[in-house]
């Protein structure tokens, strides 16, 4: 893929028109909207238990602890299967 068709599907996903054409990248209105989108879609501050997080690192720390502890290996809760519920088939 050359690097122009690169760059125009780089602003068409960025902003979000199927409208998108050769120039429209340059436009005012193209912008505003391409950047607008970016600002609605960021996370600006969270709230962790009782404490506020504004700072970045600190929102991407607890955003990646977060998933790291929800998808972990270790069991969690009582339930689990016993040895011998799937028979092996040699």
């Amino acid at each position: 893929m050359d690097i122009y068709k690169s760059e125009e599907l780089f602003w068409q996903r960025r902003g979000g028109q199927n409208w998108l054409l050769k120039g429209d990248a340059n436009t005012a209105y193209f912008q505003a909207v391409a950047n607008g989108r970016r600002r609605k879609c960021a996370i600006p501050f969270l709230w962790d238990g009782d404490a506020l997080l504004e700072n970045p690192v600190d929102i991407s720390t607890h955003i990646y602890s977060f998933y790291k502890e929800l998808f972990s290996a270790e069991p969690r809760g009582g339930v689990s299967l016993c040895a011998d519920f799937w028979p092996l088939a040699y």
